[in-house]
């Protein structure tokens, strides 16, 4: 039996430590400048899995245990007692089992996560940690308290308490507190300020990240910021309006005129003005830039500078892991350092636990710190914005608002995927801005193609390739392009379950037009990487994991399965659906609770996904929108 703590490593048998030190060697075997795998990597690794998802640490154990002894069945002989071509070549195999391919790609996954992220590795790529100083002290951090450090009343009282402090809950917090209201913000992350944010990106996901995976035929990590800012403060700050044609669809299926796109507008323009969007600047984008835009040009597709919402950007560092300049004005360092200079106070560090409710009114919150202490929020209006996987869990935990029986449902996820190419100009990705501009050319059907440049820590992370393969890539990877594949979900089959222990469960599967649209947005993303020179090629797909560029059309006839494609999101929208009937959705067109007056939700729960496109500045612009509501309640409550 494995222990799930800490020290489990140490008390592992032999075989199992042996095992995995074989494979992940094998995996990562270094060259001439870059240090190769050891055991290090291995006691890194489990740790990771431990923090990110503590029922795995087992099967992670097993799962090493299982790989060795599979070599059986081809070699007649263990993992671990191959010679090292054997190991190579038997990992290229694996690499196209139907069975094996899973737990392959998932180890490969968090060690080489772990691995370009140590010290020694990070710097022989050339990776410089941040280092800050002298820190300057607004006068707002005042009005910042950990919920540990809280020396007050148990129970505070105000006019709206506000769950959560990303692009739904800051917005409104700060409309509301600049209208005069009394806003307190609970936020379950902490506060991290720009010296925080050094680059590793280990310590970024453990810190800054809610882990979480959906299950079905294609595992698909979901990344949601857990800080103050939430995932605004751990993005690339891209900023697209809500395409015209989407909120057309929104107001077709409500059966509303309240989201047209010039109703609309005025929201977007009062978002858009205070974060400073405007389109990335080609000097911070990097080579990567203008290659794309003569690519594009070849091929006859529009492409574009992205809209980001940053000031003064100097395109230092991996925007995913937090922007060590504060030049990206996310909602840690604009609406929530606004509202809090209008008289709101935020307490960090603290889970909602449940909504206090008298009578079926919402009248406040009830959260628990990391070391136990109960702090209640009283107030007149109640507004979660924690997230569409969050949210729902707190209302299914505590069987609220959920008459419909649509809580947790309608989830979209945006499936993402992408395509990396060896060019012969430097794109030098780790000192460029990672997503800065993109194609739309194929927008109306589903697919968005956008750069997504890499640290010298993560690029090794979007190949596939392994073992020597995989290091001769690193060691060019200066002149690595990444086109990344962003699709509108085709359906809205995912779901947030209330899974062991309360914790959240997500359930999703691809279907067959979402696979289809994943593929082709590879396929195009070869073609346009072809039309930028690219003369070796890499898509996420574990079963074929590079590609001569002469290829591409044989490429395009291998069609995969949807397991067969490497999926990740950061776009999770739907989980409490809006709508006018309470039979059928969980807040009305004025984002208030069917069933629970008082109760707001207001984050991208409520936004009818997919959008096709990232999802930061509708929120933000309904959130905008609902503040006007929220305010006109709280002067009915008076």
């Amino acid at each position: 039996m494995v222990a799930d703590s800490p020290e489990t490593l140490a008390r592992m048998d032999g075989a199992d430590l042996r095992a995995a030190l074989a494979i992940v060697e094998a995996m990562i075997p270094g060259s001439a400048t870059i240090p190769g795998a050891d055991e290090r990597d291995v006691q890194l690794a489990h740790d990771v899995v431990r923090d990110f998802a503590p029922q795995l640490t087992k099967p992670w154990v097993l799962m090493h245990r299982t790989m060795d002894q599979a070599a059986r069945l081809r070699t007649g002989r263990a993992f671990h007692d191959l010679t090292v071509p054997q190991q190579q070549h038997l990992l290229d195999v694996w690499q196209r089992d139907p069975v094996l391919r899973l737990p392959l790609t998932v180890a490969s996954l968090v060690y080489k996560l772990v691995h370009f992220d140590r010290p020694d590795v990070y710097e022989a790529l050339g990776g410089k940690r941040n280092v800050v100083k002298h820190m300057e002290k607004p006068r707002w951090l005042q009005q910042i308290v950990r919920a540990d450090d809280w020396r007050g009343d148990p129970t505070l009282e105000c006019d709206v308490v506000v769950i959560g402090t990303g692009a739904g809950g800051a917005v409104v917090g700060k409309e509301l507190a600049e209208r005069g209201h009394a806003v307190i913000f609970l936020e379950e992350g902490e506060h991290y300020r720009r010296d925080a944010f050094d680059g590793s990106s280990v310590a970024a996901h453990k810190r800054f990240y809610r882990g979480a995976i959906s299950l079905g035929n294609a595992a698909m990590p979901v990344y949601i910021g857990r800080l103050l800012g939430g995932s605004t403060a751990v993005n690339g700050g891209t900023c697209f309006r809500t395409p015209d044609w989407v909120l057309d669809r929104w107001c077709t299926e409500i059966g509303t005129d309240a989201f047209a796109s010039e109703t609309m507008r005025p929201h977007f323009e009062k978002v858009e003005r205070t974060i400073d969007v405007a389109p990335s600047d080609p000097v911070t984008s990097g080579p990567i830039a203008a290659l794309m835009a003569h690519g594009c040009d070849t091929l006859g597709w529009s492409h574009f500078p992205i809209q980001r919402n940053v000031k003064g950007c100097e395109g230092q560092g991996f925007c995913d892991f937090g922007c060590r300049t504060d030049a990206r004005r996310s909602m840690n360092v604009s609406y929530v350092p606004m509202a809090l200079e209008a008289g709101a106070l935020c307490v960090t560090g603290l889970h909602a636990e449940r909504i206090l409710t008298e009578q079926g009114r919402a009248v406040g919150v009830e959260g628990i710190s990391s070391t136990g202490r109960t702090l209640k929020v009283r107030s007149r209006i109640v507004v979660l914005a924690g997230g569409a996987v969050p949210t729902p869990m707190l209302l299914l935990n505590q069987g609220l608002a959920n008459s419909s029986g649509q809580v947790g449902r309608n989830l979209t996820l945006h499936p993402s995927t992408g395509v990396s190419a060896l060019l012969n100009e430097e794109i030098r990705g780790a000192n460029h801005i990672p997503q800065a501009y993109g194609c739309d050319q194929f927008l109306r059907e589903g697919i968005l193609l956008t750069s997504a440049l890499a640290d010298a820590n993560m690029a090794a992370v979007t190949i596939q390739l392994l073992g020597n393969k995989l290091m001769d890539v690193v060691a060019r990877q200066s002149q690595l392009a990444t086109i990344g594949v962003l699709i509108a979900d085709q359906s809205r089959n995912g779901r947030v379950w209330r899974g062991i222990g309360g914790r959240p469960a997500l359930t999703y599967n691809l279907t067959p037009a979402d696979t289809e649209l994943l593929h082709k947005g590879v396929v195009q993303s070869m073609e346009l990487l072809k039309a930028c020179g690219a003369k070796r090629l890499f898509p996420s797909r574990p079963s074929m994991p590079e590609v001569a560029v002469g290829e591409i059309a044989k490429y395009q006839r291998a069609t995969p399965g949807p397991g067969d494609i490497g999926v990740l999101s950061y776009h999770p929208l739907g989980t409490c659906q809006m709508g006018k009937e309470r039979k059928t959705s969980v807040v009305g067109l004025d984002h208030q609770s069917h069933d629970v007056p008082g109760l707001f939700i207001v984050d991208g729960s409520t936004v009818p996904g997919p959008l096709g496109v990232n999802p930061q500045l509708t929120i933000m612009a309904m959130a905008s929108r609902a503040a006007i509501g929220i305010d006109a309640a709280l002067s009915h409550t008076h």
